[in-house]
């Protein structure tokens, strides 16, 4: 049976657990402990993806998926040619004093949100560069990369914790549990790939305390 989208998945699980009744209420769970495993363990090539982008306020949501975001490039208020937002580390973002709106300049991460420094003066619009991983399976998201690339690291996976459920009932949770502190370990990717400001800004922070000017366009202030 081919299994393409979230509901067949289940309905595959189903069929290699002799289509018990009793289970089919954990089958869900199953699928979202195998997207854990998942998310740590594959080593796979990541989709770089390429979102629409709009910065209206000085928030954004993070893409679904996102691991790292590498780029995030807007267009001129005349649509003439786009920039690049540099990144800023949050502790180097927290120091900066924005008089008023103005075009945006950097962008830092703080939790799911992307934070964009000086507040924008207008919308702009542009493109959010990242590299994927995957939204997981649900009623809503019905299919992803994974399913439809490697649809048997879901079903194995998703048996595998079926199977300590319905056979196992002796089994060292111990060992898995550590197991996946080890693998969380090592699993620390990160949410940006720019992380350089111009040596400029850098060197202006550092010097004066990184205040920003919005009328001088500058850091340190204005005296």
């Amino acid at each position: 049976m081919a299994f393409n989208n979230y509901t067949e998945l289940q309905a595959e699980i189903r069929s290699f657990l002799w289509d018990r009744t009793d289970v089919v209420a954990k089958i869900p769970s199953f699928i979202t402990l195998a997207e854990a495993e998942m998310k740590r363990e594959l080593r796979t090539q990541q989709v770089v993806q390429n979102e629409p982008f709009t910065a209206s306020s000085n928030i954004a949501s993070i893409p679904c998926g996102s691991r790292q975001i590498m780029s995030i490039k807007l267009n001129f208020a005349n649509t003439q040619g786009t920039f690049d937002l540099d990144y800023a580390t949050p502790e180097q973002a927290s120091q900066w004093n924005f008089v008023s709106p103005a075009r945006p300049r950097f962008y830092t991460i703080d939790g799911g949100l992307i934070r964009i420094y000086p507040t924008p003066d207008y919308d702009y619009t542009g493109t959010v560069v990242y590299r994927d991983t995957f939204c997981p399976l649900s009623n809503s998201n019905r299919t992803n990369w994974v399913l439809e690339r490697h649809p048997d690291i879901y079903l194995c996976g998703a048996l595998k914790w079926a199977k300590a459920w319905l056979i196992d009932s002796d089994q060292d949770w111990a060992g898995p549990f550590y197991n996946a502190i080890e693998a969380a370990n090592r699993d620390q990717p990160m949410r940006q790939a720019n992380t350089r400001l111009r040596a400029d800004d850098a060197t202006i922070m550092n010097g004066r305390g990184g205040r920003y000017s919005i009328y001088s366009d500058s850091f340190g202030g204005v005296s």
